[in-house]
């Protein structure tokens, strides 16, 4: 499967304010390894977080590895060697060394998060989540998506907050995963591969991805794949994917100063008028109107 997302990874510098918050996210990213290729982290992230496979790594923080898709390995002292999939959630802890790759025969995509903070220091000594429990098999999950990608857009955006606000979001993750692990429950096949076409067209919001490889993993014509996803969702993975589009759109018009013409090319509409069009369809106002709007309000809550 071709990857959807470019590598992106930023670390942050920690001060004061941040260590009184309790948990403070010192670096995060999404990293790519196509087909034929087993990337590590390398020569470019700090001293400490890169490594080769022969030896290995050892941090002195915290970190959550999810897997989106594609296969791979992980190893730790505590846990041996372990076969990772899609949907296997990685908690690496400080002072254990640990490594991982993917399989380069398949590839895969990864989401990390590297923190520190008493409060997971707390969650770890009461025994919440421990070096031998690294690897949680929760599955596709698009809430934990959807909060990695917050980290990452508040990374590039860097609100007023930003660095309290994602340490939010990462503790979001990582209680989400840890409920998950425990709840974990057989899903039924049709559930299964509605939840992983949607966690598909959810990473990819600004494209429509290549869905051959859900099809030939659960051995299904693509007309049944697509009946017995709008089964589920009411909608056709077009409609679903376009609605993705739409909902991202507006939260780069409400929260950036991109023009209209640069969110149109960002989430790869076919052109400015084509994407005010459809964004006049859904909420009822053009994009310039819909920004025009919320500015108003928010000068109204000014007030």
């Amino acid at each position: 499967m071709p990857d959807r997302i470019r590598e992106y990874y930023r670390y942050l510098p920690i001060g004061p304010a941040d260590h009184r918050w309790g948990l403070y996210v010192t670096g995060a990213g999404y990293q790519p390894s196509p087909l034929g290729t087993n990337r590590l982290p390398r020569r470019g992230h700090p001293p400490g977080h890169f490594y080769t496979w022969k030896a290995g790594r050892v941090l002195d923080e915290y970190a959550v590895l999810y897997v989106t898709h594609g296969q791979g390995e992980f190893e730790s002292a505590p846990t041996g060697r372990v076969d990772v999939e899609a949907g296997d959630f990685l908690i690496l802890f400080p002072g254990v060394w640990h490594r991982y790759r993917p399989n380069k025969a398949v590839g895969w995509g990864t989401y990390w998060v590297h923190f520190r903070g008493e409060i997971v220091d707390n969650l770890f000594e009461r025994g919440f989540i421990s070096p031998d429990r690294a690897v949680l098999r929760i599955g596709s999950d698009e809430s934990i998506l959807a909060s990695l990608n917050r980290i990452l857009d508040g990374l590039r955006t860097e609100s007023a907050g930003f660095q309290q606000t994602i340490a939010s979001h990462a503790l979001v993750v990582l209680a989400t995963a840890i409920g998950a692990a425990r709840s974990a429950k057989q899903t039924s096949r049709v559930q299964q591969i509605v939840r992983e076409l949607k966690l598909l067209l959810e990473e990819s919001q600004d494209r429509l991805p290549v869905i051959e490889e859900l099809i030939a993993r659960y051995d299904v014509g693509r007309a049944h794949l697509f009946r017995i996803f709008k089964s589920q969702t009411g909608l056709t993975p077009y409609q679903y994917h376009l609605q993705l589009k739409l909902r991202r759109a507006g939260e780069m018009l409400r929260t950036s100063e991109l023009s209209v013409k640069q969110v149109a090319k960002a989430m790869n509409f076919q052109s400015p008028y084509h994407f005010s069009r459809l964004f006049k369809k859904k909420t009822g106002l053009s994009p310039s109107d819909y920004r025009e709007r919320l500015n108003g309000e928010a000068g109204d809550c000014e007030r």
